[in-house]
């Protein structure tokens, strides 16, 4: 190891640096110090799959009303050589809230051959696909990634309303899906998968249903988690090994709250578990990183991935503004993104990637903050707070990227009550997490939400650096392994 290495470093802070890289830190022989020391060994851990947002709908209704050079700008921002490195995303089986209103691709009332399946998805042909397909061919062309693919996962919010107990879309009865319609929707997912590869869209992994425990006002299909099981292992598995054996199938894909109950009852199934590839979870109940914790334990070869995050109306700030957003927004997706990383997750993907002035279009009155907000009317798109802070592990974490068990002693960190999802204070400490990456470079990511700037000893082995960070502000040191 050189022990008189040097880092690059990267910083954003609050009223100041946005991703702007800073003046470089010099490693040393390892010395005294008395402060919050950030070491990070070689004990190696998960690795990446990426980091992403959601193509809904609305973001790409919205995407679509803007003009040409602002779409590519869009584009090279989240996936092109100078953007941030996106390269993963979560894509809609049928409609969603982010939806402009509710629509399927069989809605043919007792059809269970799907002999009137739109195998054209014409549909999302019209604005959600053209989406994809120019973001694909952004991370396909990025420089020194030989070929790169963005990696899509694919999530049912409601089968079509014919297949429900209830006769429609939006909310769920108990059960959700009427027993005869099983095979069919099964079925209907897969040939939705086909379609969109016609289309030129790979899709990389599926998760069975969205929030299984949430009755919402918008598209839904509540499941227990051994009906999700038995729907998997009948239905859903086999017809995907016949179809698409490629597809990788993640379960659950809901709060962390309940995540050790879905992953005891769906792992030990007796055909679930053959079909069952990871757990995919959201952040609405607080921060359940012990719980994503347990779960890579029991399972280690069990995938765990972040799959959606955002705020909602009611996590909006008075007097926040649209060009600037919500500072605090940034910090919390970072402490959702370290917690995750260093529990065992493989990757993080944020939900809309872009929405309008108004937090949409929502065909259900439900609209969202997100990492990039537009205003149509006058052709204008903001970069929240929260593309930025994503932008330090997106940028710099890049797939293949091996976890390195990282320590901040001593460092205060939460433990009092459960708190809203997407809270980061002082009373988290210095947090940090480190990785790997392919090319041998480490990359550490340092988050600081408190209200001082904290000095700190950065240390690898028997070299170690001194550094600081201000106050709500997060960096990404990148240095040589050797």
């Amino acid at each position: 190891i050189n022990l008189w290495a040097t880092a690059t470093l990267w910083q954003t802070a609050k009223h100041g640096d946005l991703l702007w890289q800073r003046p470089d830190i010099r490693f040393v022989p390892d010395f005294t110090f008395i402060g919050p020391v950030v070491d990070i060994s070689r004990e190696v851990g998960q690795t990446i799959v990426g980091f992403g947002g959601a193509f809904t709908e609305a973001s790409a209704v919205v995407f679509a009303q803007l003009s040409r050079e602002r779409q590519d700008q869009i584009i090279e921002d989240y996936f092109g050589d100078t953007g941030i490195g996106y390269t993963i995303g979560r894509v809609h089986i049928n409609s969603c809230d982010f939806s402009t209103e509710s629509y399927n691709f069989d809605n043919v009332d007792g059809d269970f051959d799907l002999l009137h399946f739109d195998d054209t998805v014409a549909r999302d042909a019209r604005s959600l696909i053209p989406l994809i397909v120019r973001a694909q061919k952004a991370v396909q062309a990025r420089a020194g990634e030989g070929g790169a693919e963005l990696q899509l996962l694919a999530t049912p919010w409601s089968p079509p309303a014919w297949m429900k107990q209830n006769g429609e879309m939006v909310h769920s009865s108990v059960p959700c899906l009427r027993q005869e319609a099983q095979a069919s929707w099964a079925r209907y997912i897969s040939r939705w998968i086909t379609a969109y590869k016609a289309r030129g869209v790979h899709i990389w992994a599926l998760t069975v249903q969205n929030e299984p425990e949430f009755d919402a006002k918008w598209e839904a299909c509540v499941m227990t988690p051994e009906e999700e099981a038995d729907f998997l292992g009948t239905h859903l598995g086999p017809a995907l090994r016949e179809a698409h054996p490629d597809v990788l199938v993640f379960v659950y894909d809901h709060n962390k709250n309940h995540l050790d109950d879905w992953a005891d009852v769906i792992m030990k199934h007796p055909t679930a578990h053959t079909h069952a590839d990871g757990v995919a979870f959201h952040w609405y109940t607080g921060d359940g990183f012990d719980a994503v914790r347990r779960i890579h334990r029991q399972h280690p070869d069990v995938l765990l991935l972040s799959t959606e995050a955002t705020y909602e109306r009611h996590r909006w700030r008075e007097g926040a503004s649209l060009e600037e957003g919500e500072w605090s927004f940034g910090e919390g997706y970072a402490h959702d993104i370290i917690g995750d990383l260093n529990a065992g997750s493989v990757g993080w993907i944020d939900w809309n990637l872009l929405l309008d002035q108004d937090g949409g279009p929502n065909h259900a009155d439900n609209p969202c903050d997100a990492a990039m907000m537009a205003d149509v009317t006058t052709d204008r798109v903001f970069r929240h707070p929260q593309y930025y802070f994503i932008a330090h592990f997106s940028r710099f974490i890049v797939p293949g990227s091996k976890h390195l068990h990282t320590t901040v002693t001593p460092s205060r960190t939460y433990s009092g009550p459960v708190r809203e999802y997407g809270t980061c204070t002082d009373d988290d400490g210095l947090q940090a997490t480190s990785f790997l990456r392919p090319d041998g470079q480490i990359a550490v990511v340092l988050l600081n939400c408190g209200n001082y700037i904290v000095d700190f000893k950065l240390r690898d082995g028997k070299r170690a650096a001194l550094a600081r960070i201000p106050p709500h502000s997060i960096q990404t040191y990148l240095f040589s392994s050797i």
